[in-house]
């Protein structure tokens, strides 16, 4: 068992991963820059993550494992994961396009519009044939100009899309890793119930036993059958799905665990470090953990800039936005003025706060910044 691991990040990319990491023995954060020119030199194989999608690109470019490159390039294109699944979901239709497309689409029913290459739900649309296209490419080319300054044409596609039909049923993310087997573990899966105003699309993510027990064997089901494929060994994963009558991947996003801190929170409210246990190659005892909390729900909660606000003028307002919490069990916050949020949080809520919460609109929790 090789017992380092390597979690490089990037000089420019969204907050949220650093600021929340938990300390971890055998892990070592490094530039991007730094990691590239020490892995030129290395003898031996190492266990990689990121905290961002902005540099899986050179992290690619610099490794030399065939296998690996393969892999995320196949998960990393919506487009190549589509091709790599299809076997296994012949039912779902999916087509290239590009923006100039978009205008001219002729819709019959309800499709997800996004790009080939994305992050942070930017610019994913969907549509149907009621759908508004020429308001719809508009509001895609505004979306990815404001994110375009946070997130580079690698990580998010300004002209390549992916028309697919939709999926129905609920939303769940699970965080996992392959170990140096090839053995996949889990390390978190979260419930993403979607909020009131679509902007703030990624605004809380929620895990307990119930959400467990639900996805748990079918998401390790669909783990063993995807490395039958990709045959990794020594890679994390932050995986996507819809669940109505069985589990559908959406997306997945090689070598990191959530983004912004969501891959964290489970440290936070749980104390399982998924880093620690990446480097142990061992899953979190889940069955003893739940015990202990039958009843609880963790939130990672994202404090989103409003969409009305003027960040030269307005500040957030911190207490307002607190006094609606039950318990804080982490706060973490950003430069609003630099990022598309201004923090994060991990919280204990009842499913009741949770219902309320999924109702904010942040342009309420922003004052004159006198």
């Amino acid at each position: 068992m090789n017992s380092k691991l390597y979690l490089v990040y990037p000089d420019h990319s969204e907050s949220g991963t650093l600021e929340t990491l938990p300390d971890t023995n055998g892990m070592e954060l490094i530039a991007e820059r730094d990691f590239l020119d020490k892995y030129k030199t290395m003898s031996f194989p190492c266990k990689i993550c990121t905290t961002s999608e902005a540099t899986l690109d050179s992290i690619l470019n610099g490794i030399d494992d065939d296998v690996t490159k393969t892999a995320i390039e196949s998960m990393k294109d919506k487009l190549l994961f589509r091709k790599l699944l299809q076997d296994d979901f012949p039912a779902l239709k999916y087509y290239y396009i590009n923006y100039d497309d978009i205008k001219a689409l002729k819709i019959s029913n309800k499709k997800v519009l996004k790009p080939v290459k994305g992050c942070f739900g930017t610019a994913v649309k969907i549509i149907d044939e009621h759908s508004d296209l020429n308001l719809i490419a508009e509001e895609i080319k505004s979306e990815i100009g404001v994110n375009s300054s946070v997130f580079s044409d690698s990580v998010l596609s300004q002209n390549a899309f992916l028309l697919e039909d939709f999926i129905d049923g609920e939303e769940y993310a699970v965080d996992m890793f392959y170990d140096s087997q090839g053995k996949p573990h889990i390390v978190n899966i979260y419930y993403h119930p979607l909020p009131k105003h679509q902007d703030y699309l990624h605004m809380i993510y929620y895990t307990s036993k119930i959400i467990f027990e639900t996805v748990y064997d079918e998401a390790m089901t669909f783990f063993y059958k995807l490395n039958a494929k990709l045959q990794v060994k020594n890679m994390a994963l932050h995986s996507e799905f819809k669940r109505s009558h069985k589990l559908v991947p959406i997306e997945i996003n090689a070598m990191r665990f959530g983004g912004m801190g969501l891959g964290n929170m489970i440290y936070h409210s749980l104390k399982v470090n998924p880093y620690e246990h990446f480097i142990n190659e061992q899953s979190p005892n889940w069955d003893r953990i739940w015990r202990d909390w039958p009843t609880s729900n963790f939130v990672y909660f994202i404090a989103y800039n409003g969409t009305d606000i003027n960040k030269a003028l307005q500040r957030p307002n911190l207490n307002k936005l607190e006094n609606e919490f039950t318990k804080i069990l982490n706060r973490t916050s950003f430069d609003y003025r630099k990022q598309l949020a201004f923090g994060v949080y991990t919280l204990e809520e009842s499913s009741e706060n949770i219902e309320k919460l999924l109702k904010i609109d942040f342009n309420d929790y922003f004052d004159p910044d006198n």
